[in-house]
């Protein structure tokens, strides 16, 4: 009779355990005071978070992905701007924080941006949606890590679902439920535009006293010194390079002028010369011009010519690439 007892209550109980664990969505989990909620879900997160493969720190950001870079940028108003593979987006985002961060989340064409400035006790994320190569502001929320001075500083980790034009954001902190964000504003960011060419017009030199060797840009064109022994000077066509902002690659058009003042030095054969070959390729950067050089590629006898006593190598003691200045 006592052993029939005891067998019915250890049935009893194990009914109880598993129907009280059916029961409960979420296990409470207490640890140095601060209520958690760990979540479980049998549904596939359809936003994964990307891990980059290189971080660069300076006065920029850059975050380099398989096939994808990402760049924070801080322009001349001192916010930053996003440059998202060769693409600049003005952002204008004023961030006065000790530490940035970028999380990057991504569903099918969707990719979920949020960008930290981390000031220890707390945090404040600038949220962006991009798609279709377009960049749209979601909103922005902030983070007061619990008893901080204890923990210190947990890590932080996401999950991101977007329905219906609202991005719902679970915030873990070391891997534990912490809080829900929804946000729903949503802003175009505009995207600056890629014809960089007005930027270029003018005369560019290595020296500006030295009027001897002269780079001088007007839109698609350009007129260059080439050669100093026998005064050559070529027309070149400058062509914006697509998905690059303020980059552009040169080619060659045809001789502009040259002398024969000695006769075992080079000279230019128009139609031998390709005029689809690059022969460098320009970077505006920081108001200068980078010029980087290749030579001149001769369809005839299948090389290149011009690659080391091109001028302007010359003047920059043979370093590539040569970097101009504007000159009044």
């Amino acid at each position: 009779m006592k052993t029939t007892i005891i067998i019915i209550l250890i049935v009893l109980f194990t009914t109880f355990f598993f129907s009280s664990c059916k029961e409960n969505k979420g296990v409470v989990i207490t640890e140095n005071n601060v209520k958690n909620i760990a979540l479980t879900t049998n549904n596939k997160a359809c936003f994964i978070k990307q891990e980059y493969l290189s971080r660069k720190d300076d006065k920029d950001l850059i975050f380099k992905y398989e096939n994808e870079n990402y760049e924070i940028k801080n322009n001349k108003e001192q916010s930053y701007n996003l440059i998202l593979n060769g693409k600049k987006y003005l952002t204008n985002l004023n961030l006065e924080s000790a530490n940035i961060n970028f999380y990057y989340y991504k569903c099918e064409n969707k990719k979920i941006f949020m960008i930290e400035g981390d000031d220890y006790y707390s945090s404040v994320f600038f949220a962006y949606l991009f798609e279709n190569e377009k960049l749209s502001y979601l909103g922005d929320f902030n983070i007061k890590q619990p008893n901080v001075e204890k923990l210190g500083v947990l890590k932080k980790d996401f999950n991101i679902s977007f329905n219906n034009n609202q991005l719902s954001i679970d915030v873990l902190l070391q891997h534990k439920f912490f809080q829900a964000i929804k946000l729903k504003q949503k802003k175009n960011i505009p995207q600056e535009s890629q014809d960089r060419k007005l930027d270029l017009n003018g005369l560019w030199r290595l020296n500006c006293e030295n009027s001897l060797t002269t780079f001088d840009i007007s839109d698609n064109n350009g007129y260059l010194s080439l050669y100093s022994d026998n005064a050559i000077y070529i027309n070149v066509e400058i062509i914006n390079i697509e998905n690059k902002v303020g980059e552009y690659d040169i080619r060659f058009k045809n001789t502009e002028s040259q002398q024969n003042y000695s006769g075992d030095k080079k000279n230019i054969i128009d139609n031998e010369i390709s005029k689809s070959e690059n022969i460098g390729r320009l970077v505006f950067k920081n108001d200068k011009l980078l010029l980087y050089w290749k030579g001149l590629y001769n369809d005839k006898f299948k090389k290149l010519e011009f690659e080391k006593d091109f001028v302007l190598i010359k003047e920059n003691e043979d370093k590539n690439p040569i970097i101009l200045s504007k000159c009044e």
